[in-house]
């Protein structure tokens, strides 16, 4: 990641640059990617993954590498990365929800 300037909306207000995430492990072999203030230190968690998303963060890999050989069927590797990627979403948004106690309707 290059580096980003990032403004501290729900603390401080102060800008701050980030190069660079950093990572957790907050039990259950979910990991938590965050960014934290170095004003105010307002945490600000960019994903929470666990071993299944992990895995298909894993096989997403291997399907993007198949753009780079020219034999490879391009439109059948397009297919399946956008289906890896929406499962992702979709896990992703359930395990965010389930930590923070999110819900779709705003409580």
């Amino acid at each position: 990641m290059g580096a980003t300037m990032i403004i501290c909306d729900a603390g401080c207000q102060n800008k701050f640059v980030v190069d660079r995430f950093m990572s957790a492990r907050i039990g259950g072999g979910v990991e938590k990617v965050y960014i934290v203030c170095p004003h105010c230190h307002r945490e600000y968690v960019a994903s929470y993954t666990d071993p299944e998303i992990r895995d298909l963060q894993i096989r997403i890999r291997r399907v993007q590498k198949r753009f780079a050989n020219p034999r490879a069927d391009r439109v059948k590797a397009a297919q399946r990365e956008a289906e890896i990627q929406t499962q992702i979403k979709e896990k992703m948004e359930a395990l965010r929800a389930r930590i923070e106690g999110t819900h779709d309707d705003g409580e």
